[in-house]
């Protein structure tokens, strides 16, 4: 004679599928976090937030995080290569600001739907924009070496 045990509340198809992209976006993110190779990762890795966060029905806005990497990297093109300190600093300002800023996004919002994998899409779009940020400041590096060689 065989009982069947229930161990808890059935977990849906769509939660699975919630799951499974918060791990890809993490493993994305990663992939996303090497220099210049990564950005198409990373790319998939900000899609993929974008669709855990629309099935967990979570409301972000990430606007404020892609204005400050796009002034880092303006900053980065037009800053004389000879205030090297200058732009270091607010290299480092912008990127504690992203960074309290995700951390922010993750304390406040809460989701309609429970999402165990929440904190990895977290990590995966910081690795991302991180991965971003380096292809940026190699893309930068580069031009400095051709223009002073």
């Amino acid at each position: 004679m065989s009982a069947a045990v229930n161990i808890g509340p059935e977990i849906g198809a769509d939660r699975v599928r919630m799951i499974n992209r918060s791990v890809r976006c993490f493993v994305f993110g990663i992939m996303g976090a090497v220099p210049c190779f990564g950005l198409s990762m990373a790319g998939l890795a900000f899609k993929l937030f974008r669709q855990v966060a629309e099935e967990a029905g979570e409301r972000v806005n990430l606007i404020p995080l892609h204005i400050c990497t796009i002034s880092l990297v303006i900053a980065g093109a037009f800053t004389p290569f000879e205030y090297p300190g200058t732009l270091m600093i607010y290299g480092v300002a912008m990127i504690t600001l992203q960074i309290l800023f995700l951390r922010e996004q993750y304390l406040r919002n809460t989701p309609a739907e429970w999402n165990p994998g929440r904190h990895l899409a977290y990590l995966g779009i910081g690795l991302a924009n991180a991965g971003f940020l380096l292809s940026a400041a190699v893309a930068l590096w580069i031009i400095y070496l051709i223009n002073h060689s």
